[in-house]
């Protein structure tokens, strides 16, 4: 593990044990973003190639390669190859490559059309690198899509409350804008998107106590049946649950 990362390989492996291999929720899961992938994914009926960095268990590559006839490369650390080959086959995904690296030291030796990576970036402490190593892959006329998580505004409040051991392995400095407009313009490229996306996340990834129980029977209350409807429609940098950016080479 670098001094840069927060997370370890170990980590992930533990975090990922339980098998997500499942069509219908890969269906749900991924569904949710549909309006970030029109954005993403341009209509043209030309073979295009797909790399996810970061990318076990795979269910945003077989869903998109799925709807999109795209053909995928899942780039990932991770020793755990079932879950992928698993979220392809229960997508029918047939065409497919899988490269076993460290995302740090590999270097690409192709180019592809459309890269992304979600939740990965907020992990390492010097994310503008990360972030940066990304351009690599793109091809002429390619186009990027990072997502990461927003634990700022009132979520990093309710995190300190009930999810404090997943706040503290992201960091927190990336969840704003103004990192990604700064890459856009170190790389030269064009933003189609960038904004804040979704409903406030209740999820928590820990063990609570009878205490944290009541504050989050009293969010999962208030968000889940009263005000998600409305972030989701106009999102909010205080309440919205993820950072999108959508980038294309000039």
């Amino acid at each position: 593990m670098s001094d840069k990362e927060l997370t370890t390989k170990k980590y992930w492996e533990a975090y990922y044990k339980n098998s997500h291999v499942n069509k219908q929720h890969i269906l749900t899961v991924c569904s949710y973003y549909s309006p970030i992938w029109e954005i993403f994914i341009s209509n043209s009926e030309v073979s295009k190639s797909l790399i996810e960095i970061g990318g076990f268990p795979g269910r945003y590559l077989a869903y998109l390669a799925n709807r999109y006839n795209i053909e995928p490369t899942c780039l990932d650390y991770n020793s755990d190859l079932t879950q992928i080959e698993g979220s392809f086959m229960e997508m029918d995904v047939q065409h497919y490559h899988i490269i076993k690296e460290d995302f740090i030291k590999f270097k690409p030796k192709l180019k592809y059309d459309y890269v992304m990576s979600n939740g990965f970036i907020e992990h390492f402490k010097n994310y503008d690198d990360i972030l940066d190593l990304h351009v690599k892959y793109m091809s002429e006329n390619g186009r990027l899509l990072v997502m990461i998580p927003n634990m700022k505004g009132y979520i990093q409040f309710y995190k300190y409350l009930v999810d404090y051991k997943n706040l503290k392995i992201h960091n927190l400095k990336c969840m704003k804008l103004k990192v990604f407009e700064d890459f856009a313009e170190r790389h030269n490229l064009s933003i189609l998107h960038l904004g804040y996306y979704g409903g406030f996340p209740l999820g928590i990834h820990q063990k609570i106590n009878f205490l944290q129980k009541i504050i989050y029977k009293l969010h999962r209350l208030v968000f889940k049946y009263f005000a998600n409807d409305k972030l989701k429609k106009y999102p909010s940098k205080y309440f919205s649950s993820a950072i999108v950016g959508v980038f294309e080479k000039q």
